[in-house]
């Protein structure tokens, strides 16, 4: 039987509860819909880290291996940084050493890669990547071929359908095995996503006076200006609520607020400034679950933007002879109101 996985860690989430370690859970749909729970038994799936024995390729490894591991790997992870955040949020920086910095990089970029948000970004860009490779390998004759082969008419402009359909939602999709997220979710965690981390970031903190923090299931906020896919390559903030009245803010070093405009700490309202735009971030990003402390109501002050899914959107669109060129991106954005794809 599968147990109980957390995708946020209880000694994080205390730090948003009452005295009876309780928090407040709105659904990230459906605001109206909230109501109190346990930190033991908040953000908690089942068998999200779970690797089956069979799973595994090698029969030496089933033979002495715990489907558990993970969530094993993952406890000894938050143990090490929990010392870390409860010097940051009880106001012991000062007492901080190199190895809590270690422990908290660690515990950021694997937080990062915890959630279910994750594990779509991975399949649809591996998605992505595979529906421009066929569009750009497969000669017109071989799709010719193939839809004469079908029975469909085969017309040019059926060709030309047909590579858009490749490029979008009804393109094929990669779904990769969840042994194989959580696989690569750990390594990238420990290499590239904590090397980011580590290096050329300014880290700050910022203390809202009169904006109380909230949380989610995916607390960790990667962004950057504009509307383009962020990602840990290309995010100039970093942010993580470590508290109701604390955010944790790595900035690209080469970049300062007013480069990025957003609001500075050098002003009276500039903190509570920042802090509602981190909280509306952090609940946009929300899979199923905004998390406050139970006196706070921290929503009042934020309109959380609709849910975005990873669409391919035509941007640019030239004419040149007989040959028309379409240039697409691939990024969040909200879901389609109207039945029509592509």
């Amino acid at each position: 039987m599968s147990a109980k996985h957390h995708l946020v860690p209880q000694f994080y989430l205390r730090n948003f509860a009452n005295r009876r370690n309780q928090v407040v859970l709105v659904d990230r749909d459906d605001p109206s819909r909230a109501f109190r729970r346990s930190v033991r038994n908040a953000c908690a799936e089942v068998g999200f880290y779970r690797i089956e024995v069979d799973d595994l390729d090698r029969e030496e490894d089933r033979a002495t291996h715990d489907p558990e591991l993970v969530e094993n790997l993952l406890n000894g992870f938050e143990t090490s940084a929990a010392p870390a955040i409860y010097k940051l949020v009880n106001g012991y920086r000062d007492f901080c050493s190199q190895h809590d910095w270690y422990h908290l990089i660690n515990y950021i970029a694997l937080q990062t890669v915890r959630g279910v948000r994750w594990r779509e970004d991975v399949n649809a860009s591996a998605s992505h990547e595979l529906r421009m490779h066929l569009a750009e390998s497969l000669s017109n004759d071989e799709i010719r071929g193939w839809l004469v082969e079908e029975g469909r008419p085969a017309r040019n402009k059926d060709i030309a359908g047909f590579r858009r359909d490749l490029l979008s939602e009804r393109g094929p999709r990669v779904e990769a095995p969840q042994a194989v997220l959580i696989q690569e979710g750990l390594r990238m965690a420990l290499s590239d996503i904590a090397e980011r981390l580590a290096d050329r970031m300014h880290w700050e903190f910022i203390e809202p006076k009169r904006v109380p923090m909230l949380t989610a299931d995916e607390p960790v906020c990667w962004w950057a200006p504009g509307d383009g896919p962020v990602g840990f390559g290309n995010a100039k903030v970093v942010w993580l609520p470590l508290s109701r009245g604390l955010i944790l803010q790595l900035r690209d070093a080469d970049e300062t607020n007013e480069t990025l405009g957003l609001p500075t700490q050098q002003s009276d309202d500039g903190p509570d400034e920042l802090a509602s735009i981190v909280n509306r971030e952090v609940a946009a990003q929300a899979e199923r679950w905004i998390l406050h402390h139970p006196d706070d109501e921290p929503l009042h002050q934020v309109d959380i933007p609709p849910r975005t899914v990873w669409r391919t959107e035509v941007i640019d669109v030239r004419q040149e002879g007989n040959v028309v060129r379409e240039r697409y991106v691939h990024r969040r954005l909200p879901p389609r109101r109207s039945g029509r794809v592509g």
